[in-house]
């Protein structure tokens, strides 16, 4: 792990692969109070030492901003999970470490005491959690010494909602969404974020789309069984889901013949690019982030 920690964006989709095998693999780690948390490892770019980076104190208004990072040149907002989630915050040099990120765009680290491991973990292995508290995603179990700990896979797309990162509003719909869908044919989406699911409605409704949304994979895949192809125009997937996940959707869809020609777009904040050219290879037919409602429309 200190080898990736060293090497950044090229070691980690190297050490990674785990979307070839349709498990999702989760760096696990210790915020500031030892709470066990996770990331997919598929939305890092890197793992950067807290010390040998520079960083700023800039203004801001909340306490979940530590300040500005300068990470390979470019400027990288710090976020302080432990504040996020209503504990206290450290001292910054308390946090040995800094997960880079990348989310539509905008460059993210999150402080973190000490990484753990790397783990991978089925879909069956991941219990759904967001209905109870909206900044968890899931929960699972790790090894920790020994032992089984409950490991927490924290929601990014509700904080950057919370950070006022995730352009959902009437401004953004009225500036790209410039006129209806003209088709009757159902669009059908997948996606397990709330936040996601939120934004995905205002757009479908603000295009007059004829839509359906679900919660996760497995559900889409009941559904598209049920209509058959006929009547389908769109399918859109998030990665990253429950029971079945955004691989096992599109390979449906596009390892059928029935089914192939139902365009697929992935929207996803998971956008490594190894995980782009397994969806590429797929057959899928576009790939967004996660509530950039630009390129949705575009799309």
């Amino acid at each position: 792990i200190q080898r990736v920690f060293m090497s950044g964006i090229n070691s980690v989709e190297q050490m990674t692969q785990g979307h070839l095998r349709n498990v999702q693999q989760l760096a696990v780690f210790y915020t500031g109070h030892n709470n066990i948390y996770a990331i997919n490892i598929a939305k890092v770019k890197a793992f950067i030492i807290t010390e040998e980076v520079a960083i700023n104190d800039t203004p801001k208004n909340t306490d979940v901003i530590a300040g500005i990072a300068t990470i390979r040149g470019e400027p990288v907002t710090l976020v302080n999970l432990d504040a996020w989630l209503g504990h206290p915050k450290l001292e910054l040099k308390d946090y040995k470490l800094i997960i880079y990120c990348e989310f539509n765009h905008k460059k993210v680290g999150f402080l973190i005491r000490d990484m753990l491991d790397i783990v991978e973990k089925t879909t069956e292995e991941l219990r759904h959690s967001e209905e109870t508290n909206s900044k968890i995603t899931y929960t699972t179990y790790v090894k920790v010494h020994g032992k089984d700990e409950l490991c927490t896979v924290f929601n990014a797309e509700q904080l950057l909602k919370d950070l006022g990162w995730v352009n959902d509003g009437d401004e953004v719909l009225n500036r790209y969404v410039e006129s209806e869908f003209q088709t009757s044919k159902l669009i059908l989406a997948a996606e397990d974020s709330g936040v996601a699911r939120e934004v995905l409605t205002k757009f479908f409704k603000k295009a007059n789309a004829n839509y359906e949304i679900y919660v996760n994979g497995a559900q889409l895949l009941e559904r598209i069984e049920e209509l058959g192809p006929d009547g389908i125009g769109l399918i859109i997937t998030d990665i990253e889901m429950p029971e079945a996940d955004g691989f096992q959707v599109a390979t449906f869809i596009k390892s059928k013949d029935e089914y192939n020609h139902i365009p697929v777009i992935v929207n996803s904040s998971m956008t490594t690019d190894a995980v782009k050219n397994k969806m590429i290879n797929i057959g899928v037919d576009g790939f967004i982030g996660k509530t950039d409602i630009q390129a949705l429309y575009q799309t």
